[in-house]
Parts: C-alpha cells; structure tokens; sequence
C-alpha cells in the first residue's frame, strides 16, 4: 500500500480548497447573473427584516462604486451565510456555510468530495469519508487506502496541526473565514457594468453584470449594500450563491472525538517526518 505523508495530505487539501474557494468561485464573481432567486426560508426571513430599510442610493453610482461599497459592507459584517451551488464547465462546486469573524461551521463539496469543516479558537476542524481522504491526499480510488482511512477516522473530526495556519493545510481553513471567502467570491474579472435594478427574494438591488456578459451580481439598495446573490447564466456557467442572514449569531461547539491529521501520516508505515511516497 503506498504509504500516507503529511506532505501529501496538506497539497491534497489545500488543492481542493483553492478549487473550491479561489478558483471556480472568484470566476463567479465576474461570471454570475442575478434578477431573482428561490428564496430559502432564512433567506426570506432576511428579506423580511431587510426590506423595510430605507434606500441607500447605491443604484445611482457607478458600477465600481457600487462594488466598492459591498465590498466595504461585506468586511464590516460580523457574518453572513453563503450557500449554493455554481457550475462551471463539467466543475460543480457547493457551498452551505456560516462564516463569522471568529467561528464559522458548515459543508462544501468539489470533484465528488463532500466536506464538513468547524473553525473556532484558531483551529481547523474537518470531517470526510475515507474515500474522501484517499482521492484528496493523492491516492485516487485505492480501496486499500480508503479502507486503512475510514477504520481509523469512524466519525472522527479531523484537526489541522496548528502550524497549518499559514501552510498548504491552511488553505482548506479559509473556506472558514468571512473576509477570505468574501475576497474570494468578490473579486470580479474583468469590467463591471450596471444593468437596473431588480429583486433577489423579495429585497430590491441593482444589478451588475460582468464585461464577459455571463453573469450578475446583485447589491442591495435598501439599508447596508450588502451582496445578495450570485447567479450564472445558463450552459457550461449556471447556478447561484446565496448570500443571507447578514450579522447573525454564530454558534460553534467544538468537536470532541477529533483525531489529529498527523496520524493518518503514518498508515502504510511512514512516520509523520515523512515526505515520500513508495509503492
């Protein structure tokens, strides 16, 4: 069996999470469509509470500037929810997460691989199947890994070592940090033009489409400009985010059966100090 490294483990991971949060998704920034969407409960619970506020004016300026200040909106928010789905050529990406200043919870899925993640206190917390392991630290479909993976994990939560904060491992951890996400989902190519006004679940925003012409992203007009959806057109760039729940509470608990990512480098015999691989 070939045998599991560190090394390997932080690039897997750290390969997906730059695919699922600095790749497809900063292209949606600038390929994304939005006039209306299908309002989740919370979401209308939001438009709800929203939508009563009075105009911001954010319509009559320019496209940069009305992107300047969802921007600037965004990062003062001490929360918000991001959930959807965007796909992107044969690439489908999900998202259902709480992200906060200091805690965020929530799952995410890319390439067939589906994540639970928890940051509190500085720390990583990650769950997946074995199979998931397996193809995300470089051993593809090996049964023989997946099944080493999956007796040791059970329903464990795995923890990223604390020296992971700034590594490859790191990376997966910023799928759980507001202004990172953001940063991520709001960084539109190219140039942005005005396109009205409209309606994302029942609060009014105006509405900016990207100079590529496949999508929108929609700004609310009424109270803080906060970024409500993003939309691709239809074919190969289709789908929304959904961004709701603006400043809500974020209540993280700890996991408590967590396994530190270190011991899944020494199945097939490497200690954790290992960098190489043999068949």
């Amino acid at each position: 069996m070939q045998r599991i490294t560190t090394r390997r483990i932080a690039a897997g991971a750290a390969a997906l999470a730059l695919i699922t949060g600095g790749g497809v998704l900063a292209g949606c920034g600038s390929s994304s469509d939005s006039s209306s969407g299908g309002a989740s409960t919370a979401a209308a619970d939001t438009a709800a509470s929203t939508t009563a506020a009075a105009p911001n004016g954010i319509e009559t300026k320019s496209a940069q500037e009305i992107l300047d200040a969802a921007v600037a909106a965004a990062n003062k928010a001490t929360s918000v929810t991001v959930k959807g789905g965007i796909t992107q050529g044969s690439e489908t990406i999900k998202l259902d997460l709480q992200v906060g200043e200091e805690a965020s919870q929530g799952s995410f899925s890319a390439q067939g691989v589906d994540v639970e993640i928890k940051v509190l206190a500085g720390k990583t917390y990650f769950k997946l199947s074995g199979e998931a392991f397996a193809k995300i630290a470089g051993q593809g479909d090996s049964p023989e890994v997946a099944k080493a993976v999956s007796a040791l994990l059970g329903d464990k939560w795995l923890v990223a070592p604390a020296d992971a904060s700034t590594g490859e491992l790191g990376a997966l951890g910023k799928l759980g940090q507001k202004d990172d996400l953001l940063k991520g989902v709001l960084n539109p190519n190219g140039t942005l033009t005005v396109e009205g006004t409209g309606e994302v679940n029942g609060q009014p925003v105006v509405l900016l489409k990207s100079s590529d012409g496949v999508g929108t992203l929609a700004i609310a007009t009424t109270g803080e400009p906060y970024p409500l959806q993003i939309k691709g057109s239809e074919g190969s760039d289709s789908g929304q985010i959904d961004f709701t729940d603006w400043n809500a509470p974020v209540n993280v608990t700890a996991p408590t059966d967590v396994l530190d990512i270190g011991a899944l480098a020494k199945l097939g015999g490497s200690d954790s100090g290992t960098d190489s691989t043999s068949g």
